[in-house]
């Protein structure tokens, strides 16, 4: 037996594989069955010899012809012989379908197996379109282009460590509509209310505020004669201006409110306790201002008596009492709560600035109060305020000091143009209003207005100016706490904001 693909010698029965090629021997294939093969009118012998030669010439052309493909060859084909079984020897002889190959011809194109039934694309799309008209949509979801990044941006974004930019760039393709708008600012929401907490602040008021009422209480001033006249008179604070008693305790009020205010959080308090601060701070100026040009007018009153009689021997004792340094002392503890107060709470507050408006015409009345103040009266010089022969300097000075500390107070408090800066605009001029409101009333042996009042004045009126002044102060400082403005900022000429 040999090969039927390279012709090799079977070496042993039964192999299954050639040891040449690897073949294999056996028939691994599922035949179809195959009509019968009709023979010529030959004897038996000599159909049985031409089928077996067809079939061996057949698989040689087909290996040939098929290269890896190959038939495995069957066992010899016994034809079956009528005339053997003593039938009609004329009678075709028929090959078993079970044992005979389908054979091509020699030469044939070996058979393709058919391609699996195809659905033309037509009937194929319509079918896809019945389907789609069949199935609900969902609706599409938008999404807005997204705003133009310039390609430097880009670059950098995506550029390795140390490669340099191009030397130019390409334009924005598709500049987008632009509009010159008006932009309303936002401002974050102001803080709740805190819970109380003892601060700086508070700690600073209480004390200023305690001091400044026991200094009203306990006497200020003393002085003694003794020679050829005994005498001697003490001074308490009411003693200088009848108001200063009320002014103590309304600074003292507002001090304990303010600080306590704001220690929970709220502007409003922390300035007002320092524009209240200010305000101690001048009305216990003025009254050392008082003190010393107290001391220095009995002493005068006393060397004129000795100039006029020879005889006449005295000594002159004046004492600055209790009272008086707890005055300075409040004063200066008024300074560092304001101080204090610009610390913790000048900055913004999450509330919009007051108007324009409203910071114009109330620094423009804090400067009426001052110079209301400053206006001679009676004959009096401007210039005797900074200088004379009647009053000792340091009292000119102290009385000046008084109004600067007004200015100061106010100015800040209506150029902050928030809560904090009208609330120490309040507090600034506090005690103020109270000298304003019982000098132009003449309330009180002694009503001295602002800073003593207006020098070379008949009486205790505050000038015209002054009144004005103090009124728009607290009208201004008022209105403003009460209405929220909508401040609306405008973008500069040209420019341009992208549309959406």
């Amino acid at each position: 037996m040999f090969c039927p693909s390279c012709g090799t010698k079977v070496q042993r029965e039964g192999q299954r594989f050639c040891t040449s090629c690897g073949i294999a021997l056996v028939d691994t294939t599922v035949h179809e069955a195959t009509e019968a093969v009709p023979a010529t009118a030959a004897s038996a012998p000599d159909a049985a010899a031409d089928v077996a030669t067809a079939a061996t010439a057949a698989t040689a052309a087909t290996a040939a012809t098929a290269g890896a493909t190959a038939f495995v060859p069957l066992a010899p084909l016994t034809p079956v012989s009528p005339a053997a079984d003593g039938g009609d020897p004329t009678v075709p002889v028929t090959v078993p379908a079970a044992a005979t190959p389908t054979l091509p011809p020699p030469g044939a194109p070996a058979e393709v197996a058919a391609a699996a039934p195809t659905v033309p694309v037509d009937a194929l799309a319509s079918v896809l379109r019945d389907n789609a008209a069949q199935q609900p949509t969902t609706a599409l979801t938008v999404v807005e282009q997204t705003g133009y990044s310039p390609p430097d941006e880009m670059w950098r974004a995506t550029a390795p460590a140390g490669a340099h930019p191009p030397q130019s760039w390409p334009a924005d393709p598709t500049p987008a509509a632009t509009a010159v708008l008006e932009v309303t600012p936002t401002y974050a929401e102001p803080a709740g209310p805190q819970p109380f907490r003892i601060t700086p602040l508070v700690a600073v008021s209480t004390l200023a505020a305690v001091l400044a009422v026991a200094s009203a209480l306990v006497d200020v001033a003393s002085w003694e004669v003794t020679g050829s006249e005994v005498d001697s008179f003490a001074y308490r604070l009411n003693d200088f201006a009848s108001n200063y008693l009320v002014g103590t305790i309304i600074a003292a009020v507002l001090l304990l409110a303010g600080a306590a205010t704001g220690a929970t959080g709220r502007r409003i308090g922390t300035g007002l306790a320092g524009g209240t601060g200010l305000a101690l701070a001048g009305m216990m100026a003025m009254m050392v201002a008082q003190v010393t040009a107290e001391f220095d007018r009995k002493d005068i009153e006393y060397v004129l008596r000795a100039n006029a009689d020879s005889g006449f021997s005295y000594t002159l004792t004046v004492t600055h009492e209790l009272g008086f340094w707890l005055a300075v002392v409040a004063a200066v503890l008024g300074v560092v709560a304001f101080v204090l107060s610009i610390i913790t709470a000048s900055g913004p507050d999450g509330h919009q600035p007051v108007s324009a408006a409203i910071t114009v015409i109330g620094a423009v009345a804090t400067l009426l109060v001052v110079v209301g103040t400053l206006i001679p009266m009676e004959g009096a010089q401007f210039a005797d305020q900074f200088a004379n022969d009647f009053t000792p300097p340091a009292t000119l000075l102290l009385r000046l000091l008084v109004l600067a500390l007004i200015a100061v107070g106010g100015f800040t408090g209506f150029v902050n143009s928030r809560r904090w800066g009208l609330g120490l605009a309040l507090g600034t001029i506090s005690i103020g209003v109270w000298q304003w409101a019982t000098a132009i009333t003449e309330s009180g042996d002694i009503p001295l207005g602002i800073a003593g009042g207006n020098l070379g004045a008949p009486d205790f009126a505050p000038h015209i100016l002054t009144t004005v002044g103090v009124v728009v102060m607290v009208l201004c400082a008022v209105v403003g706490l009460l209405i929220k403005p909508r401040a609306t900022a405008a973008l500069p000429a040209g420019q341009a904001v992208p549309l959406p």
